[in-house]
């Protein structure tokens, strides 16, 4: 028995493929200009983020992370920044994870990270329309108010099918259960329990 288990241990640190335990993320990413040289970035856990915070300097307009663990994170710099330099989420999950910072960024290159990429990018256009709508409703009158107020519920109904699909794509992995948690309550009630019925 013992003489299995060790053969067993000596497999696995041999090949590297026992439960994937040996497989970390990287971050690599870069910044839209050297004037944030000097600055220190920050990658904090979304849930229980006492004393994990990681951080690096940024050195020639990009900066890198590297560790284990799978779960959701923010990549921040400090406070005054911020409003030049957009947060990002980012999945730690196993595998190269390339971000692009500036006032609009970009996380992709694994396959949670692209999908959550790909829903932001969603995202983003629906609120260019609503805001496009919205003006639209402060001085229309008559028919034109009409039109944009089935179009605005229009797009309510898309949004909520974007988001359905998005969470039920994902299912239970760290992207979706996290999107859960800020995205249900934007459902239907029959979204809601088709989306807990797919998984069960």
């Amino acid at each position: 028995m013992k003489t299995h288990f060790l053969l067993l241990c000596i497999a696995c640190l041999l090949g590297g493929s026992c439960g994937n335990r040996g497989q970390g993320y990287v971050i690599e990413g870069t910044l839209p200009s050297v004037k944030y040289d000097g600055e220190w970035i920050y990658l904090v856990p979304m849930e229980n983020a006492q004393g994990r915070v990681d951080s690096v300097k940024i050195s020639n307009a990009s900066f890198s992370f590297s560790g284990q663990g799978e779960e959701m994170r923010v990549l921040r710099l400090r406070h005054a920044l911020r409003p030049y330099i957009q947060e990002l989420l980012v999945v730690t999950e196993p595998g190269i994870i390339q971000v692009t910072t500036d006032s609009i960024g970009s996380v992709t290159s694994t396959p949670q990270n692209d999908a959550l990429q790909q829903w932001k990018e969603g995202r983003e256009k629906k609120q260019v329309s609503y805001r496009f709508i919205r003006q639209g409703l402060q001085t229309a009158t008559g028919e034109d108010s009409l039109y944009l107020a089935q179009r605005q519920d229009s797009l309510k109904v898309q949004e909520q099918e974007m988001n359905y699909f998005f969470l039920k794509e994902q299912g239970d992995n760290t992207l979706g259960m996290f999107m859960q948690k800020m995205l249900r309550g934007s459902l239907t009630e029959e979204q809601r329990k088709q989306l807990d019925e797919s998984l069960q």
